[in-house]
């Protein structure tokens, strides 16, 4: 499978004055473009309906904030903590998470595509009716997050912690979780029909059916 990564320029504009820059593209109805961030903290800030385009957001903390219906596009967020965010309804093309915070993140209803998340901790994350296509998620965090009624496309998963997250209604064919954990994961025996797993694997999930292996 092939992720499109982000096209970020080599020579973007370092701004951390992002509040006055958020305000200018409000008032404007502008995209946020060839920036780089860096050491920002900011909490409960609107973020919602911005644009961002071939950006760059390096160790900063945005915790609590709303980031409803965000357009990313050609955007890499580098060791930054984003926990508890609302990122409901935003759309997501070309874009890479490495080593992030995402405990309790939101992306109900969001659009992801082309997307890597690498070394990221997504705990307690909700994908509800999301629909992720091109995704690529190595050595990641995911337990007790909420996948439900996701349109899930071409997924490469390696080395991902799914312990107790719930697939409600969300079909896991094509999905190999050979190389993950999926201790205690919630699923129905329907969704997962076609999905890949290991002998011990299909051994715990036939728990699911009532049944006793020895």
């Amino acid at each position: 499978m092939k992720i499109s990564k982000p096209n970020i320029s080599t020579e973007l504009d370092f701004t951390d004055d992002l509040m006055l820059l958020i305000e200018w593209a409000q008032e404007e109805e502008l995209e946020i473009e060839a920036k780089y961030f860096k050491d920002l903290a900011l909490v409960d800030i609107d973020f919602s309906k911005l644009s961002f385009r071939e950006s760059l957001f390096e160790n900063c903390e945005f915790t609590h904030c709303d980031f409803e219906k965000i357009d990313c596009r050609d955007v890499r967020f580098q060791s930054c903590n984003l926990s508890n965010s609302n990122f409901g309804e935003g759309y997501f093309n070309r874009c890479e998470f490495k080593s992030c915070k995402l405990i309790g993140v939101d992306f109900y209803q969001a659009q992801l595509q082309n997307i890597r998340l690498t070394d990221c901790n997504l705990q307690y994350g909700n994908f509800g009716k999301a629909k992720l296509k091109g995704i690529e998620i190595s050595e990641c965090d995911l337990s007790d997050t909420t996948i439900s009624e996701c349109k899930l496309t071409q997924i490469d998963l390696d080395r991902v912690n799914f312990c107790g997250a719930s697939f409600f209604k969300t079909p896991l064919k094509g999905l190999d979780f050979t190389a993950s954990q999926i201790d205690g994961l919630i699923v129905s025996i329907e969704a997962l029909s076609g999905a890949v797993v290991s002998t011990y694997q299909a051994a715990e999930l036939a728990k699911l059916l009532g049944l006793i292996v020895q």
